[in-house]
């Protein structure tokens, strides 16, 4: 799987934003909840996500995950799949792609925008 590490629209935050993250797995057509836990997102782009966690996962193709996490007000449900991880110090670094859906794109556009707007604002202050 090809990762986009270099696109251009990538947006690091100043500050992690915490997350929710559920993990499923398919076992006989039937989608079954593996494990949950919390992480931290470092940067985030339309395409996918770097998040940090005390929690290790296996890095599976088979595994869906669901991000849940507040951006602006907006309520994001960012689902992908690991494309990578490493270890680092005391905690893990994954690498996410998302599933690509247009809505997700878009919202994820819309709640960065108005995050940048509010940014700015506090810089001002």
């Amino acid at each position: 799987m090809y990762y986009k590490r270099k696109e251009a629209f990538r947006y690091v935050f100043p500050e992690s934003i915490p997350t929710a993250c559920e993990v499923y797995q398919y076992s006989n057509g039937v989608k079954v909840k593996i494990q949950t836990f919390t992480a931290y997102i470092l940067d985030i782009s339309p395409n996918g996500m770097k998040i940090v966690s005390k929690t290790d996962v296996e890095l599976k193709s088979d595994f869906i995950l669901i991000f849940s996490f507040q951006l602006s007000g907006t309520l994001i449900q960012f689902t992908g799949q690991l494309i990578y991880k490493r270890h680092a110090r005391d905690s893990f670094e994954y690498g996410v792609q998302s599933d690509g859906s247009d809505v997700l794109k878009n919202q994820i556009v819309s709640a960065l925008k108005v995050y940048t707007k509010e940014q700015l604002k506090k810089q001002k202050s």
